[in-house]
């Protein structure tokens, strides 16, 4: 089961685009593995061992079938113990035709980072988030966003569980709780103010006296 804190921060939207945006701007070396765990909800390790042999162009879909064990530094299958296939948005093939220009003489999507592969992730972008004044968030974050973000576009729980390889019915209750899908438009309904034209002509009671 992934963990989960529930006091860490799950950026909104706009936030999302901000790092995004910031991090090409500024041209950090991680924006690439950011802008990827944001847009397919892999975990760390899975980024790490994602192959271009991975990648379906055709098909826009991506076949996350192994991960990257920082402890026993192998490469190994997916925490969920199964592959899966992740579709490819427009955004999504966008950065992948991108990093192929950079990455594409050898068999790894994403640039071998320096120290990656000893688990520094989390620090460095609880810095990038600190010095460009966003929420400071873990790297595992990305990966909620992601799911919670494809939970307020209306996809359905069982879908975002299969595409990010949750497994736990507990763990994607509690993401849909972030998202506010439980409760959003609970209250569309409810209505006790009279209509607008009413609201416009009415005169102002003033009390006697």
């Amino acid at each position: 089961m992934d963990q989960f804190d529930p006091g860490r921060s799950i950026l909104t939207i706009g936030e999302i685009r901000k790092l995004v945006e910031l991090a090409f701007a500024h041209k950090h070396e991680w924006r690439h593995v950011w802008a990827l765990a944001l847009l397919t909800g892999m975990r760390n390790g899975e980024l790490f061992a994602l192959q271009w042999s991975d990648i379906d162009w055709e098909q826009k879909l991506i076949t996350v079938a192994r991960a990257f064990n920082c402890r026993k530094k192998e490469i190994s299958s997916t925490k969920a113990g199964y592959w899966r296939d992740v579709p490819m948005s427009q955004d999504c093939v966008r950065l992948l035709q991108e990093l192929k220009s950079i990455t594409g003489s050898q068999n790894y999507v994403l640039p071998r980072l320096s120290r990656w592969d000893h688990g520094i992730q989390a620090a460095v972008l609880r810095t990038f988030c600190l010095e460009t004044g966003l929420p400071s968030i873990r790297f595992h974050t990305l990966r909620a966003c992601f799911g919670t973000q494809l939970l307020r576009q209306g996809v359905s729980a069982p879908i975002v569980m299969k595409i990010a390889g949750w497994k736990d019915l507990k763990t994607m209750q509690r993401y849909i709780r972030l998202a506010g899908v439980e409760v959003a438009g609970a209250t569309e309904k409810l209505s006790v103010l009279p209509p607008e034209e009413i609201v416009a002509n009415v005169v102002v009671f003033r009390p006697r006296g």
